[in-house]
């Protein structure tokens, strides 16, 4: 049967959370076929990432989707969190989407506070930037549009 994104996003969440289990296998298997883990894992891989870039208060990294993950990015807000990573982007903690580049709406645009704990996701103690990270779900009440 047809899976709507919803479902195909959580199926991605899932091969996430259980990809790292001993008995992931037979967890994932119980729920999601055998075919649909080979299209996940596909489209999962061919994810590509940037290296790392920063200005003074941030670190930015830029993830280009494959075209048919693409299609499923909203073009009015920003992703959380959760989102993104259900989609299969994989990175460390603390990264958050913060602009939609319109001509290419296939690439999210990350950054992070510059000293991030990158397994607490935490800034640096004290850090103060040009509009300081925000979680997920205020995040994609903003849409920001890079130029």
């Amino acid at each position: 049967t047809p899976h709507s994104p919803l479902q195909t996003q959580q199926k991605f969440w899932l091969l996430h959370k259980l990809d790292s289990s001993e008995s992931s296998s037979s967890s994932l298997q119980s729920l999601v076929c055998p075919h649909q883990i080979r299209v996940i894992e596909f489209m999962a891989g061919n994810i590509q990432y940037s290296e790392k870039y920063n200005d003074d208060a941030y670190e930015y990294r830029h993830v280009i989707l494959p075209t048919d993950m693409a299609r499923q990015v909203p073009k009015d807000r920003l992703l959380g969190e959760d989102e993104w990573r259900a989609m299969g982007v994989q990175q460390s903690r603390g990264w958050e989407h913060y602009a939609i580049h319109k001509p290419e709406p296939h690439i999210l645009l990350f950054r992070r506070p510059l000293g991030t704990d990158p397994v607490t996701g935490k800034p640096p103690e004290g850090w103060v930037g040009s509009g300081s990270a925000k979680s997920g779900a205020e995040a994609s009440k903003r849409p920001v549009q890079a130029h």
